[in-house]
């Protein structure tokens, strides 16, 4: 038999058997652990990523930023135990265009694991806390945005939870 053929039909007898192999099964840590259990102790967790505490978060902030490409914008922020008050957001990309979220036109659909506002065709805005940022995303929110392109060059508005600074 020539080696050619010898070489694909090994390779397809390897590719077989590894079709046929399985993953050992790696099942999900749990969600929430009670207090004082076993997983609480930091030897527990070992090498493994702890989920993170459902609670509550609050920020308050009125701020101005400028990013490194020369994006640009302003927002208002009030959120009070996961809560929205008060949410305005304008966003400037110079040659792209802009976009404008207030709450107004927006509802509160969720407020843990992380908030998320739901507004015109189906525009989502999900904020979330991560150590000491807030970060507020925006989602399928074209509508919003002039020219609605605009869109495609936002990026998340981070808010520093200590200064109520934001980039």
């Amino acid at each position: 038999m020539p080696a050619v053929l010898r070489r694909c039909g090994m390779a397809g007898l390897l590719a077989g058997l590894a079709g046929c192999s399985t993953l050992p099964d790696l099942a999900p840590a749990p969600r929430h652990a009670e207090p004082g259990s076993s997983t609480d102790s930091p030897a527990a967790g070992k090498g493994r990523l702890k989920p993170m505490p459902l609670r509550s978060f609050s920020v308050n902030t009125q701020c101005n930023f400028r990013d490194e490409t020369g994006n640009f914008g302003k927002a208002t922020v009030d959120i009070a135990s996961s809560k929205v008050n008060a949410l305005k957001v304008e966003l400037t990309m110079p040659k792209r265009g802009s976009c404008r979220y207030d709450l107004g036109s927006f509802r509160q659909t969720q407020a843990l694991p992380s908030i998320e506002l739901t507004g015109p065709r189906n525009c989502r805005i999900h904020i979330w806390e991560q150590a000491e940022q807030i970060t507020v995303a925006f989602a399928d929110c074209h509508q919003m945005c002039s020219p609605s392109s605009a869109h495609d060059y936002v990026w998340p508005l981070l808010i520093d939870k200590a200064t109520g600074q934001c980039d």
